[in-house]
């Protein structure tokens, strides 16, 4: 059996050499750099998948095999194998910087052989299974929090004449349940997964003798190797997703105009500052990735639609824009009045529209939600299993952005909040989430976004009405409500600025954001002003009290959706120098969130409130074309 596999082995070698050699450019035909980086692949786990060992070469592991299929198969990729004997689940934690440093798109994790394992001497395994599934779990976290996708495997079963463990058990016996919990985190988490263990199971049954597959029982051999990768291609082919003519449209500098199709989640609404989304923010990814390409976003999201909505407008709203690409998020709507069935039904009819129209489609799961008696999570996951399995289908590719927004959550509930503007939308900063998933789809490349700046300039209309010389309605809160007048009379001294101040004093945060709700948006202003002081800030029972009611008194401040007048956020440190409050950076965080200018006090900065308000629209005021 040695020799048939290294038979095996020195085929598929020449194999890659043959296919290598064809794959170069010709002489003289100019290949853009871009196109010549590869999408990294990593493999993770112990021994097996390390490979190399007496009777196998590093070429004959497979991750070397995998790698030289997928290039044959004309994906330009790069597999790193950092597999290292013994390895458990709970040492690799200790090194998962060492994978994510390699900034893979994709990871491959296969443990279980080495956490279930019965040491010489002991009763129990090395780790718990229930320590083994909350190591996987994380592990799936981690990776994904961070969008990178991954598939969880199962390792192979150990021959019948395997060494036994040190209870006289064939390892097996403890191995065949560590296999069932990777399964079972596998479906919790809606990760792809490679179940070896199955595969090998089901060939012994069928005849085949797992000892020839391995060289000592446990690790395989170079035919053991090939049919680890005959077992995983086909999940690695489907989670890396269709091969996408933008994607190479993109790196080669053409134009690309992209429609984002969706609900209030893709439209510009308050949630985000009223002024941009995640329709913007993937225009700045795409951009960033591909800055020759000529990129035009067009945003087509509407409040409270539903896929019932959508096949309603999609010729003029997306069809009639010729779009090179689609992507489609709706979801949130649809379970709240579309059964499943139709909402699987309606999306295929969607895909189909876009493709008939020449549109490759980018599909998309929804956000994660706070949970609410209309919107249950369990149901959420329904439709988004709906998304995954239309995509599988039609062979579409998918961003995943409920998964990586629910990783987000998992690992910090907290932060995953402060992504968040009320239980259903994201902010700003959730939407740049949603933008790095569709553009790392789109692209193949991960490209970050918190650094993304707020939108310039703040005071547009404001400045509009000035310079037309209309009159300026304002509604301040002090003591910036006593300082405006003066501030504009400095850029047009005959301006007719009205303000009205929204009084503070005594007055807690929960009782501001009542107010709001009430007051702005009955008011139409052409300016508003919020100057939160922090004793009323401090009122707050909780940070996640602060959050809600500090989120929402932005929210009401904002009108629905497009903008028709400006709102800016004073922070405390302007007017109130002696205390630094505890909440003064949720302030700064919070406000960039919903993509609102924020007038701050510069760190030393010993000016009067007056002096930094006024220096603040002189400098808006230099900017504004």
């Amino acid at each position: 059996m040695r020799n048939l596999g290294n038979f095996f082995g020195s085929v598929l070698l020449a194999a890659f050499v043959l296919s290598a050699v064809a794959m170069q450019p010709a002489r003289g035909a100019e290949t853009p750099a871009e196109l010549l980086q590869p999408l990294t692949i990593v493999t993770i786990g112990d021994s097996i998948t390390k490979g190399a060992r007496s009777g196998v070469t590093a070429q004959q592991t497979f991750a070397s095999l995998a790698g030289r299929e997928l290039r044959k198969q004309g994906r330009n990729v790069r597999v790193v194998n950092i597999g290292i004997g013994g390895e458990r689940t709970d040492q690799f934690l200790k090194r998962l910087e060492q994978a994510t440093s390699l900034q893979p798109y994709l990871v491959t994790v296969m443990y279980g052989t080495n956490d279930s394992y019965v040491d010489k001497g002991k009763s129990t395994t090395r780790i718990t299974a229930d320590a083994y599934r909350a190591n996987l779990e994380k592990i799936v976290v981690e990776m994904r929090r961070r969008g990178i996708r991954l598939i969880l495997m199962t390792p192979p079963r150990f021959a019948d004449d395997a060494r036994p463990n040190g209870l006289g058990e064939n390892p097996n016996e403890r191995l065949e349940p560590f296999a069932v919990v990777c399964r079972e985190v596998a479906a919790k988490w809606r990760v792809p997964l490679v179940d070896h263990f199955a595969h090998w199971t089901a060939a012994r049954a069928g005849g085949a003798v797992l000892r020839e597959w391995t060289t000592d029982g446990c690790h395989p051999n170079p035919f053991g190797h090939a049919k680890i990768v005959q077992a995983m291609l086909p999940t690695i082919l489907k989670t890396l997703g269709p091969p996408l003519k933008v994607r190479e449209n993109l790196r080669l500098g053409k134009a690309v105009r992209v429609v984002c199709f969706g609900d209030s989640v893709t439209g510009v609404y308050y949630h985000t500052g009223s002024r941009r989304a995640y329709t913007d923010m993937l225009g700045i990814a795409l951009r960033r990735t591909a800055p020759r390409a000529t990129i035009e976003m067009v945003n087509a999201g509407v409040s409270g639609h539903t896929t019932v909505n959508a096949l309603q407008r999609i010729e003029r709203d997306v069809l009639a824009k010729q779009p090179d690409v689609v992507t489609v998020m709706f979801g949130l709507n649809d379970m709240t009045r579309v059964p499943l069935d139709q909402y699987r039904a309606n999306l295929e009819t969607i895909v189909k529209k876009c493709r008939d129209a020449g549109a490759e489609v980018i599909l998309a799961t929804p956000n994660n939600v706070t949970e609410t008696a209309s919107r249950p999570s369990d149901k959420l996951i329904l439709y988004c299993d709906a998304v995954r399995q239309v995509a599988g289908k039609m062979q579409v590719a998918l961003a995943d952005c409920h998964q990586e927004m629910e990783a987000i959550r998992q690992h910090a509930p907290f932060q995953w909040r402060l992504l968040m503007s009320d239980p259903i939308h994201p902010n700003l900063d959730g939407h740049k989430k949603i933008a790095e998933q569709l553009a790392q789809t789109i692209t193949a490349k991960r490209v970050r976004l918190d650094d993304a700046p707020t939108q310039q300039p703040a005071l547009r209309r404001t400045f509009s009405r000035l310079q037309e010389k209309k009159p300026l309605r304002v509604l301040a809160m002090p003591p910036l409500a006593g300082l405006i007048k003066n501030a504009f009379a400095q850029l047009a001294p005959t301006a007719n600025v009205e303000v009205t101040t929204w009084a503070t004093t005594v007055k807690t945060l929960s009782e501001l954001e009542q107010e709001a709700k009430s007051r702005v948006r009955a008011m139409k202003p052409d300016l508003v002003v919020l100057a939160v002081p922090r004793a009323a800030n401090a009122a707050s029972t909780s940070d996640e009290a602060f959050v809600h009611s500090f989120g929402w008194l932005m929210n009401w401040s904002l009108n629905f959706g497009p903008p028709t007048w400006d709102c800016v956020v004073v922070h405390p440190a302007v007017f109130e120098t002696a205390d630094a409050g505890t909440r003064d950076d949720l302030v700064r965080r919070l406000v960039g969130a919903q993509d609102l200018s924020l007038i701050d006090r510069p760190a030393g900065n010993k000016a009067t409130a007056a002096e930094i308000f006024a220096q603040w629209i002189q400098q808006q005021w230099a900017e504004r074309r």
